[in-house]
């Protein structure tokens, strides 16, 4: 929300009803006058401006450049080397992010939305397959929470590009 177009939205609409008050509080008279006539165009003026400032971006808050308009914001890009870092996944229900292309893999599906390749199971790090309507290991033949196998060495994680780095974080 862009708040200083909001507080002109506000002001235009106080204004508006501060038209439609006057005659009224200043001559007592309940006839229709210039100044109600006014108010009562300007009022909804005000409200469509309260609008637009809410579906407005707020340019301090925007993070990548040059999305919404914001071309001074810094950019401070990862440097090349170092992977993506997140927090530890503590639970088998919480989605990951697929080590080839980068998107959310929710933890009900067992290949990735985006590239289609199979997701490692968490336990031993095996594809994992489908075995009703669940990721199921291939190995052991249980729900990938419940896998029981030995743990497997894991690959290092491809390299992902720039923007998708600075978007799975």
């Amino acid at each position: 929300m862009n708040r200083s177009l909001g507080w002109a939205g506000v002001a235009v609409v106080l204004a508006g009803i501060g038209l439609v008050a006057f005659p009224v509080v200043v001559t007592g008279g309940e006839a229709l006058d210039l100044e109600q006539l006014l108010g009562f165009l300007v009022a909804p003026l005000g409200a469509f401006v309260v609008l637009l400032a809410a579906v407005a971006v707020d340019p301090r808050k925007t993070t990548i450049p040059g999305v919404f308009g914001n071309e001074e914001e810094p950019v401070n890009p990862p440097s090349e080397g170092e992977p993506p870092v997140g927090p530890p996944r503590s639970s088998p229900y919480q989605s990951v992010h697929c080590r080839y292309c980068g998107a959310v893999v929710t933890a009900d599906l067992a290949s990735c939305p985006r590239c289609t390749r199979a997701r490692e199971c968490r336990t031993c790090g095996r594809p994992l397959g489908h075995v009703l309507e669940r990721p199921t290991c291939p190995t052991c033949a249980r729900a990938e929470p419940f896998c029981n196998c030995p743990r497997l060495a894991r690959p290092a994680p491809a390299r992902l590009g720039r923007r998708v780095r600075a978007l799975v974080r």
